[in-house]
């Protein structure tokens, strides 16, 4: 009984975060358009490295926004397991490739970029590891279904 008193709580949480995360998606996704705007509107003004790193990060923090948004749209449907780790990687891939992009390379230490690209590596990883996990599954379920009788 305390189980699914549980799952219905989860589900309701998820369901408002899943509202406040729908918001976050529309304020960041104004934001990315009105710094296209601006860029558009002034396009007699030099494009500089600046302009493209607050464009992609708008993008991204976007990207990631609509990522975290499934995962919580996931777990408001009830869908756990493999699924959300898959999901929960690539909104850390997104995180480390946003951190990439914004990065001013001239103040970088060599141990941050080292610890970035173990970062990445490690996600790389797990996600691979996940896909693999899943083909696998996969070929094991069609393993175990019945064939028809092939007669010669």
């Amino acid at each position: 009984m305390k189980a699914i008193q549980y799952r219905t709580f989860e589900r309701v949480i998820a369901a408002v975060l899943l509202v406040g995360m729908i918001a976050v998606i529309v304020l960041a996704s104004w934001s990315f358009i009105w710094s296209v705007l601006q860029v558009t509107i002034n396009i007699d003004q030099q494009l500089d490295f600046a302009t493209f790193q607050t464009l992609f990060d708008r993008v991204i923090a976007a990207l990631i926004t609509l990522e975290l948004a499934n995962s919580v749209h996931q777990m408001a449907k009830g869908r756990h397991g493999l699924f959300q780790v898959r999901t929960v990687v690539i909104i850390g891939i997104l995180a480390v490739v946003r951190k990439f992009i914004l990065l001013e390379i001239e103040t970088a230490s060599g141990i941050l970029l080292m610890g970035l690209g173990a970062a990445i590596l490690a996600l790389g990883l797990v996600y691979a590891l996940t896909h693999w996990i899943e083909e696998r599954a996969n070929r094991g379920a069609e393993d175990q279904t019945p064939k028809a009788d092939q007669r010669a």
